[in-house]
């Protein structure tokens, strides 16, 4: 009898660890989407980007990108580095996250050419994100829009155009390759 009843306490028990799990589990809340996309971005990329003037002149370089996951996977911390022998050396630290009271993805950049600025940014799909910034320089408006689309999980295609008055004063692209 004694048997019986330890029995019946150890499966009241077990049923009652098994419920308390799958109610916790139930409980956690689901990471959304646009935040788990952003963890493409991790890793290491290059890429040779073109930018083209507002008078038609081309200049080119090669940009390199080093991203890694923060905060437990709820955003991702960029490097990009750019030394060219014309331009000089470029560095931007860049750090994007997911705002779940405005829904929305924030990438804010930093630079040691000037930039210090967020970007407004909505994942158009899974594998395309559009990124915003507006401000004003010199008494003008300034509008800056990015495009970076993933052709497969190591290919990024890249355009931005910069806006200064509403005129269209420079634009770049390129493909980033992540390194294998």
């Amino acid at each position: 009898m004694k048997s019986v009843k330890i029995q019946s306490v150890f499966m009241l028990v077990l049923v009652f660890m098994f419920g308390m799990m799958a109610i916790a589990q139930e409980k956690k809340p689901a990471v959304p989407n646009e935040q788990a996309w952003l963890q493409k971005f991790v890793g290491s990329w290059t890429a040779k980007v073109i930018v083209t003037d507002d008078k038609k002149q081309t200049t080119s370089f090669t940009a390199k990108m080093n991203y890694s996951s923060v905060a437990d996977g709820n955003g991702v911390y960029g490097v990009e580095t750019i030394n060219d022998p014309k331009l000089g050396k470029m560095t931007g630290s860049y750090l994007m996250g997911y705002d779940p009271y405005e829904k929305k993805v924030h990438f804010y950049a930093v630079s040691n050419t000037g930039v210090c600025h967020d970007h407004d940014c909505t994942w158009k799909s899974p594998d395309h994100l559009y990124l915003e910034h507006n401000s004003m320089r010199n008494g003008k408006a300034f509008k800056e829009e990015i495009n970076l689309v993933f052709k497969d999980r190591n290919t990024i295609e890249f355009t931005e155009t910069d806006y200064l008055g509403g005129n269209a004063v420079e634009t770049d692209q390129g493909t980033f390759k992540k390194a294998k």
